[in-house]
Formats: C-alpha cells, sequence, structure tokens
C-alpha cells in the first residue's frame, strides 16, 4: 500500500509541474504577481523568498517556486525508490531518484520550448536541482532515522 502511496504522490507533484509548465508566460507571470502581493501584504515574502537569490523580485518568486516543488518532487521520488525497492541500498535509491528528478526537470524545460511566452533554459535546470537535491537527501535521512529506530526497537525485544 505504500509504495502505491508514494508512486501517486510523486506522480501528482509530476503532474502539478506539467500543469504550470503549460501556462502561456502571460498567465505564468500573471499568477506569479499574484502569489507575491500575497506574500507581501502577509509579509512571508521576506521568509521564503530571499533577496540575495535575484535582484527581480517577480524572478525569485519563479525561481523559490521551482526550489519549492521540485523539493516536494525530490523527496517524493526518493520514498518512491525506497518503497519500489528499486535498488538494494539506500544511496543507490538517492542515486536514482537524482537520475530521474534530473530526467523530469529537463523533461519539463524541453516542454516549455513548446509553451507560447516561455523559454527552455539550462539555469532552470540548476534552479530545480536546488530544490530537489535536499528533497531526496531529507527524505533518505528521515528513511535511514525510521529503519535504524526499528532496528533498535528489535533488539530490545
Amino acid at each position: 500500500m505504500k509504495k502505491w502511496i508514494s508512486l501517486a504522490i510523486t506522480l501528482g507533484v509530476m503532474a502539478l509541474i506539467f500543469y504550470f509548465s503549460s501556462q502561456p508566460g502571460s498567465q505564468s507571470g500573471a499568477l506569479s504577481e499574484q502569489v507575491l502581493d500575497r506574500m507581501q501584504q502577509s509579509g512571508t515574502a521576506d521568509v521564503f523568498i530571499p533577496e540575495w537569490f535575484s535582484g527581480n523580485v517577480q524572478a525569485n518568486v519563479r525561481k523559490w517556486a521551482h526550489v519549492y516543488i521540485y523539493a516536494v518532487l525530490g523527496a517524493g521520488m526518493m520514498a518512491t525508490a525506497v518503497t519500489w525497492r528499486w535498488s538494494k541500498g539506500l544511496p543507490w535509491c538517492g542515486i536514482l531518484a537524482v537520475l530521474a528528478c534530473t530526467a523530469f526537470a529537463v523533461s519539463d524545460e524541453v516542454h516549455q520550448f513548446f509553451v507560447p511566452g516561455r523559454a527552455m533554459l539550462a539555469t532552470d535546470v540548476g534552479v530545480d536541482a536546488l530544490g530537489f537535491v535536499p528533497g531526496i537527501l531529507l527524505a533518505g535521512a528521515a528513511v535511514w532515522w525510521l529503519r535504524r529506530r526499528e532496528k533498535r526497537a528489535a533488539k530490545q525485544q
């Protein structure tokens, strides 16, 4: 059951990324402005969108959106790799998750090439990696910790 849930979450995040990538540039830009306005009104912009990333605040919203959604994808991909036992060891699951997320990020950029007002940027794959690599590492650390806890509990019985 766990493996189907992790796969469904991962595929759902991929579908969400594809949906947002399918929006024409003008529609995507308008959405970014709405998000930025709401974040500035609520005071969360300074927390979630550091200024050092870019001098252009709207570009920051877009880039940080990539980072956050790909962090979720990375964690989901790692959970999927572990639960489906794509590999015997946790490090190999991490490598497979990195490769799968990279392939998806590249395919997302190719997809954007065909969307009006959007661009295919290799740098966006790097921005995506700023999200999926920590997501994979955090999910891997959580799996390692849970497995370690289970082993300790089994030894105490």
